[in-house]
């Protein structure tokens, strides 16, 4: 129990953000994945927001940078939704580059 209640006092608060891109022309999916993730030394939201890019579809969102994320989003014209969670600090993701 001591565990759970250090995760939850020390957690970071976060929001998880799914997406879809399925409407989008190919053309226009590279364009979104460009500023998404960036190009040519330029960053994209990712880096700039501090996102895990969790998988496909999938981000994990620092709490203070939900609304920047949620404006991309309609620029983009995509459906998602979002989910408040508590994370921890240091988040590991294993086999996504």
């Amino acid at each position: 129990m001591q565990d759970y209640e250090n995760f939850i006092k020390d957690g970071k608060r976060m929001v998880l953000c799914t997406f879809s891109t399925k409407h989008l022309q190919k053309k226009d999916k590279v364009r979104y994945y460009y500023a998404l993730k960036g190009r040519d030394g330029k960053s994209g939201i990712v880096k700039r927001a501090k996102i895990k890019h969790i998988g496909k579809g999938v981000l994990l969102v620092p709490y203070t940078y939900e609304e920047e994320v949620k404006q991309f989003f309609k620029v983009w014209n995509l459906d998602y939704t979002t989910q408040n969670v508590i994370a921890d600090h240091h988040i590991e993701i294993r086999g996504i580059p």
